[in-house]
């Protein structure tokens, strides 16, 4: 046995060497930046270094028939995003391919059989900042918790990454059990598991003095550390951190054997049962993954450091910026910072400090700056500017979160987003929510706003978490907007007057009041999905193109005539029968039909009794309002005296309904009824 181990033995000595040589290079380097060693931060134990990424692995029986091949395919961090496994072995996913679909903080597993492409299962992981799991739940094909024989998992961790326990939830029979895990660890290495599922008697695990260098975990292959590891997760290293050595031995009678390629890589692992040959693994390996990058110029620590990288950083261009990455400890900003090249922020964090009532970042004319898998934390300080404000162009991409943007005062562009005249936002994944702001408390648009993925949710304001203005531009293709509030209606998308909004993708659902809310036309068309949309009656209409797929349930501010022109084919499009059937009248106030290349209104109060104006009333006390005497469930419409709508409501099933006002003269609007009041 022991000309086994010579190879190893030699290979590690060698990277010792080699380690103390890289350090020693590292070193220098941190030296350049006038920084000492006990300065620089320690790299975060969930990183991935640098190496070569396992592209196969076959698995062999003791008699030397294949049992199974596991493919694996990455995505530019070396992440694991797919895997088809051909075959049957172990604890692992037989005759299948699975996905690992990654979205800010979420890790979405779904699984299908080779041969009929059924959907086998989906699971949703709750990921931490650290890109491991932390909430595990298995989901029915329709995305709900199975009644029966659901588990959701919860990890916990140190601070170096080591998983601590598991807390594991079981549903059977109307009944939840929940049972606790707990690991402990020496060296780096987990020297516990439970292979028969919660509260089972424990194995125990020793470990080689060889390095595993490798990017997903072999023990997992074998041991059952966190019960069956059926999604892989464990296996490819998204549940904790990975042992530091290759394990050696499994209770009292399992042992492993290795042999290494030149750099130290396992080529192969045999499983030996009480001295017997049991099975085999033969990996192969396809590419590298760059390793995290040291503290340099372009890897700044401070306010200060990152403001000189962006300073010193080469002009670029839109295409090819200058990339900079952000420690995941963060950078704090006290002031704000402008761009003005043509830069890349990455990873880590950056926070709005306490002292900083301006903008975080302010992208000016002529330059750009990507925001990818960072994170935008506005630390809810009250501010007066928003936290990004745009001249130039900003583009957001997957892992990006913007939140705790914090701006109070009334009828004031964005706490988060503010894309000024000549600017641009285009946003292709990540999440803004948790803001506030008076107009788009997500997102304040005098610019062009691109959408093509990517979540605007739970932000609260007074209109619209997207609010365009002053001529903006926002073309909508994908993304989600949905559960933002506000105060004086249109919890989702408001489009002023002089604006242009195209929608042919995305959704816009679930938000407080009303989805969309326009007084300018509508391009609209494809899949598109709003769930609400209230038209302006100054000759605001729907511009079709392509064709529509799914409804679109309008009403306007006040009944309009007959006649009315509700939807044009646009720019080519020819309008058909089914387009008409989709464009839905609010409570059939309205009736539609198919007038050349128009929809129109040919029939008005259908099925909708007028106001009873003897049992209508308004009352104001001091800043309360009460309206009675409706009908259940009708909609009234609020305006400021100058025009500007303020809120609008729904009765209850008695026809009431009561809210506050601040000092003015307001108008009312319902149905054919108007009524003006002050409030004082």
């Amino acid at each position: 046995m022991l000309h086994k181990w010579i190879i190893p033995i030699v290979l590690f000595i060698g990277l010792i060497v080699v380690f103390l040589l890289t350090a020693l290079s590292q070193k220098t380097l941190r030296l350049d930046l006038k920084k000492g060693i006990g300065d620089v931060p320690l790299k975060s134990s969930f990183e991935r270094v640098g190496g070569k990424l396992v592209k196969s692995i076959e698995f062999y029986n003791n008699e030397g028939v294949k049992r199974m091949t596991m493919n694996l395919w990455y995505d530019e961090k070396g992440r694991v995003i797919k895997t088809q496994n051909q075959g049957e072995w172990g604890m692992l996913l037989e005759n299948a391919i699975a996905y690992y679909e990654f979205k800010d903080q979420t890790l979405t597993l779904t699984t299908y059989d080779i041969g009929t492409e059924e959907l086998l299962n989906k699971v949703v992981c709750e990921l931490n900042a650290q890109g491991t799991i932390v909430k595990e739940e298995d989901l029915l094909e329709d995305g709900s918790l199975p009644y029966m024989g659901g588990t959701i998992s919860n990890y916990e961790y140190d601070e170096t990454g080591q998983t601590l326990s598991l807390m594991y939830r079981f549903r059977d029979d109307k009944t939840s059990r929940v049972y606790t895990q707990t690991y402990d660890w020496e060296n780096g290495n987990v020297m516990n598991g439970y292979p028969n599922g919660p509260n089972s008697k424990q194995e125990y695990y020793t470990y080689t003095n060889v390095e595993n260098k490798m990017n997903i975990d072999l023990t997992h292959l074998f041991a059952q550390v966190y019960g069956e590891d059926v999604y892989q997760f464990a296996v490819l290293g998204y549940i904790g951190k990975k042992n530091s050595n290759l394990i050696g031995s499994m209770r009292d009678y399992y042992t492993y054997e290795y042999t290494l390629d030149s750099e130290g890589y396992v080529s192969t692992m045999t499983e030996y049962y009480k001295g017997e040959k049991s099975e085999t693994v033969i990996l192969s390996y396809d590419g590298t993954v760059n390793p995290s990058p040291d503290p340099t110029p372009n890897n700044p620590t401070t306010e200060d450091e990152l403001g000189g990288a962006i300073d010193n950083a080469p002009e670029g261009t839109e295409d090819s910026p200058t990339e900079i990455f952000i420690p995941s400890g963060g950078i704090t900003l006290h002031k704000p910072l402008d761009v003005d090249k043509h830069i890349r922020l990455k990873g880590g964090s950056l926070l709005r400090g306490n002292d900083n009532p301006y903008a975080m970042l302010r992208i000016r004319s002529g330059y750009s700056l990507e925001l990818d898998d960072i994170i935008i934390d506005g630390n809810r300080v009250s501010q007066k500017d928003g936290s990004l404000i745009v001249y130039g162009k900003l583009k957001l991409k997957d892992g990006v979160t913007i939140k705790n943007c914090k701006r109070i005062e009334a009828d004031t562009p964005s706490g988060a987003v503010c894309i000024t005249k000549g600017g641009e936002l285009t946003m292709d994944g990540g999440t803004i929510t948790g803001n506030i702001g008076a107009y788009g408390s997500a997102v304040y648009n005098e610019g062009i706003f691109t959408m093509t993925d990517g979540e605007i949710s739970s932000n609260t304001g007074q209109i619209g978490a997207v609010a365009n203005n002053g001529g903006g531009q926002f073309i909508m293709t994908g993304g989600k907007i949905s559960s933002n509030k506000v105060t004086d209606g249109c919890g989702g998308v408001f489009v002023s007057e002089h604006c242009f909004f195209c929608m042919t993708g995305g959704e816009i659902s679930g938000n407080e009041d009303c989805a969309l809310y326009t007084w300018a036309n509508l391009q609209i068309g494809g899949q598109a999905k709003v769930d609400g949309l209230t038209l302006m009656n100054d000759g605001n209409r729907l511009l079709v193109n392509p064709s529509l797929r799914n409804n679109w349930q309008i009403s306007y501010v006040e009944t309009p005539p007959v006649g009315t022109i509700v939807a044009v084919g646009y720019n080519g499009y020819q309008l058909a029968d089914s387009d008409l059937q989709k464009v839905i009248y609010y409570n059939n106030v309205s009736q539609l039909k198919l007038a050349g290349n128009s929809i129109v209104t040919y029939q008005t109060e259908t099925n909708v009794n007028k106001i009873n104006t003897d049992k209508f009333r308004l009352s104001v006390f001091g800043n309360q309002v009460k309206v009675e005497g409706l009908l259940a469930y009708t909609r009234f419409i609020i305006y400021e005296i100058r025009g500007r709508a303020v809120v609008s409501h729904i009765t209850d099933g008695n026809g009431q309904y009561c809210f506050s006002l601040e000092n003015g003269i307001y108008l009312l609007t319902c149905k054919d009824q108007k009524r003006k009041f002050l409030v004082k």
